[in-house]
């Protein structure tokens, strides 16, 4: 089994969406028991939960998420997982991993838009972006297959 880590700033937004989202698609295209995803933050504050926009959002999806603590990027996360994968370009030299790319070098991309801080229409338009990036991460997984 290959696993995937998405790794944003605070982990209580954009990473946890696509960890959430892209573990959707994977069962849908019957991939799941070949790749996992989790994430993770590069400075996160532990005692936080993910966003309420966010969860909000996933219901639309039919993904019930009732709280969830961030979590950290420790060395050790950075050798448990096969792939990370970044939402800023930026981020990845907090990443000490060898396989680290942002999401927009993966599919051919912009950066993802961080809501953090903004209205229920920035986590939106945050959601509309990953829930695209990880269409196209599943088309380019099922090319290689």
């Amino acid at each position: 089994m290959q696993t995937i880590c998405f790794v944003c700033d605070g982990n209580t937004c954009r990473s946890p969406f696509a960890e959430k989202i892209m573990n959707m698609y994977l069962k849908k295209f019957k991939l799941y028991d070949q790749f996992k995803t989790y994430s993770c933050g590069i400075n996160p504050d532990i005692n936080s939960n993910i966003n309420k926009y966010v969860i909000d959002i996933l219901k639309n999806y039919k993904i019930n998420v009732k709280s969830r603590k961030s979590r950290k990027l420790t060395k050790s996360l950075q050798n448990k997982y096969d792939l990370f994968i970044t939402m800023t370009k930026y981020q990845k030299q907090f990443v000490l991993a060898k396989n680290v790319f942002s999401f927009g070098e993966m599919v051919n991309g912009e950066d993802i838009i961080d809501p953090y801080g903004g209205s229920y229409d920035d986590y939106l338009k945050m959601s509309i972006q990953i829930d695209e990036y990880c269409k196209r991460l599943i088309n380019k997984i099922m090319e290689m297959r």
